[in-house]
């Protein structure tokens, strides 16, 4: 990451921070054992959550499941880029989607992720909130 000057660390408020949401394969697993009915109160507990916060909401995306990633890297010996298919089997945790907020500070932020429904469905879900620069 390239950042144009040590002033990009200050921030003037409101400032963005990013909601990544982690899941793990055995939470996706547990969630697929549901009935219909429990996945369904699983996305309305979701939609509660983004319509409650929506002044703060200014993006994000759901992902796809982990099958439909690429990974790209340096090659060895001047190979270029390597494409490969999705993150490792060994793969202990997975990026489920991320949520960009427009808050005032770090301790509202925190306080909104707190909120975020997986937090109290699946026993090994993660939310990382982390600042994002604005640039102009």
């Amino acid at each position: 990451m390239i950042r144009s000057s040590p002033q990009a660390w200050r921030y003037a408020a409101p400032v963005r921070y990013v909601l990544f949401n982690w899941i793990t394969p055995e939470d996706v697993a547990k969630w697929e054992t549901w009935t219909p009915e429990q996945q369904q109160a699983d996305v309305d507990r979701h939609m509660a959550w983004f319509g409650k916060h929506r002044d703060h909401i200014v993006g994000g995306e759901e992902l796809d499941e982990p099958r439909t990633v690429k990974t790209l890297r340096p090659g060895r010996q001047g190979e270029g880029v390597v494409v490969t298919d999705g993150p490792y089997v060994e793969t202990k945790e997975l990026l489920g989607g991320f949520v960009i907020l427009e808050t005032a500070s770090l301790e509202e932020a925190l306080a909104i992720a707190s909120e975020w429904p997986s937090l109290a469905a699946m026993p090994n879900a993660i939310v990382q909130v982390q600042p994002g620069y604005v640039r102009g």
